[in-house]
């Protein structure tokens, strides 16, 4: 590791191993360790294909000076936007003396109460973050709506739709959130019940059919997501339309 200055040591490399994004906090009787990982393929910027691994490691003695004892989560925790924006800073930092000095105990501080953040507090804070900025960023997330609902009838997931519009995954989860103030997956769920519907007050497909071309190979599911969604059941619904024949 590397010394930041008397109290914190910093140590970035790649790690091919890293399968996603990041962050866990563990502490010993003198230190507390920040480990962060950035898998290139969840992370909101381009990493180039290179996964990064970040280890940050406190001396305790540093807090003394607040007079007041630091409660530390240990919980393996997801990480925002706005970490990944301060840990792509490290990685990119060309910063040299007292300034990089500076720069990075500051950033290192943030990342510090960023990991201490509760989970709720930590996704809602991240759901703040505006990210697109281009028009081709919106044409990407309006190419993913088209392919949802062109491919109802598939198995359909966020690494899948990423893939086809040509973006990562976290990138997608959080512009078509922007764009369309849904989730994907409200989405999705949203368009397969809509289907749903019209293809039993409409055709005479039998309702294991229309379950198989909204995407469920289980009728238990598409039954039991039917009726969360509608309030009654697909069989309900079905019989319900009988005397408009």
């Amino acid at each position: 590791m590397k010394l930041v200055n008397e109290y914190i040591y910093l140590d970035i490399s790649q790690n091919a191993d890293i399968d996603s994004s990041f962050c866990v906090t563990t502490q010993d009787q003198t230190y507390i360790l920040l480990t962060f990982g950035l898998f290139a393929n969840d992370c909101l910027f381009d990493l180039a294909d290179n996964n990064y691994l970040i280890n940050i490691r406190f001396a305790k003695t540093y807090f003394e000076k607040y007079n007041e004892s630091l409660e530390i989560n240990i919980e393996k925790q997801s990480i925002c936007c706005n970490t990944q924006t301060k840990l792509l800073d490290l990685i990119n930092c060309k910063l040299t003396g007292i300034h990089k000095k500076i720069f990075l105990e500051s950033t290192i501080l943030f990342l510090l109460y960023q990991s201490q953040k509760s989970s709720l507090i930590f996704q809602l804070g991240c759901d703040t973050c505006a990210v697109l900025s281009k028009p081709t960023d919106i044409e990407k997330m309006q190419l993913a709506k088209n392919y949802i609902i062109d491919n109802l009838s598939n198995n359909i997931t966020i690494p899948i739709i990423a893939s086809a519009v040509g973006t990562n995954q976290c990138y997608l989860k959080k512009g078509f959130k922007e764009v369309f103030n849904q989730t994907v997956f409200e989405f999705i769920q949203e368009n397969r019940m809509i289907k749903a519907k019209y293809l039993l007050e409409n055709t005479s497909q039998n309702i294991s059919e229309i379950a198989f071309a909204v995407g469920y190979a289980s009728l238990s599911s598409f039954s039991q997501a039917y009726k969360n969604y509608f309030g009654i059941t697909p069989l309900e619904q079905s019989k319900s339309i009988i005397p408009n024949f």
